[in-house]
């Protein structure tokens, strides 16, 4: 009679490594060292551009191993949308904040763009998210659907507030507040980089302040 086969068990396959976690950088642990790469990156990418700032230079800035920054961000476009996204709620945030002091519409209006201006002196990284949105959807268009909701996100803003100001009488009922939203946003935008290109010409404050008086007198009910 022949003898059996083995029936030894198979052993069970090793287990997928795991990746460990990073150090921490300070009381905050993980969160704290994630924090810390955004606003590394958010600073290289407002000052060399989305091209112009390396992996590997934030890495470096940043003071952490590859190992600790891949943890959170699996490549160079992750860390950037979180950029974006970040730095945009922070805006958001802030201007909303500071717009909810007033009352009426038109004065939350009026309330937005000395507060934005206000945050790039405090960080000029800030000023990062319309370059960044820029260049990432043209070098990387498939990041579109995941970039556009933080320009979206400041015309709905914006729009709702004039729309509002509308119903209480304050703005001019021909308007169209997405268009008018969306002129507002652009020309911010615009300000800030002619402020930056041109540094012996007009403070980017005078330069909001003056769009933002012939703006609003534009669209007012009762110019007068």
């Amino acid at each position: 009679m022949s003898p059996r086969p083995s029936t030894a068990p198979t052993p069970p396959p090793s287990p997928a490594p795991r990746r460990a976690r990073p150090a921490a950088t300070g009381p905050g642990g993980a969160d704290a060292t994630r924090r810390h790469i955004v606003d590394v990156a958010a600073a290289a990418f407002a000052e060399r551009g989305y091209t112009g700032a390396s992996l590997n230079e934030i890495i470096r800035e940043a003071g952490l191993t590859k190992g600790g920054v891949y943890f959170h961000f699996a490549s160079k476009e992750a860390l950037a949308l979180a950029v974006v996204r970040e730095r945009a709620e922070q805006w958001i945030g802030r201007v909303t904040s500071v717009a909810m002091r007033h009352e009426r519409a038109i004065d939350q209006l009026a309330s937005i763009p000395p507060t934005l201006v206000q945050l790039i002196r405090e960080d000029p990284s800030l000023a990062v998210v319309g370059r960044l949105c820029a260049e990432l959807e043209e070098q990387h268009p498939e990041l579109a659907p995941e970039v556009r909701p933080a320009v979206t996100g400041w015309i709905r803003l914006v729009a709702s507030l004039i729309r509002r100001a509308q119903d209480e009488g304050d703005v001019r009922r021909d308007l169209d507040p997405e268009a008018l939203a969306a002129v507002a946003v652009a020309a911010f935008d615009g300000l800030r980089e002619v402020a930056d290109l041109l540094p012996e010409g007009p403070p980017l404050h005078d330069l909001v302040q003056s769009f933002a008086a012939v703006f609003l007198r534009g669209i007012a009910a009762d110019p007068s």
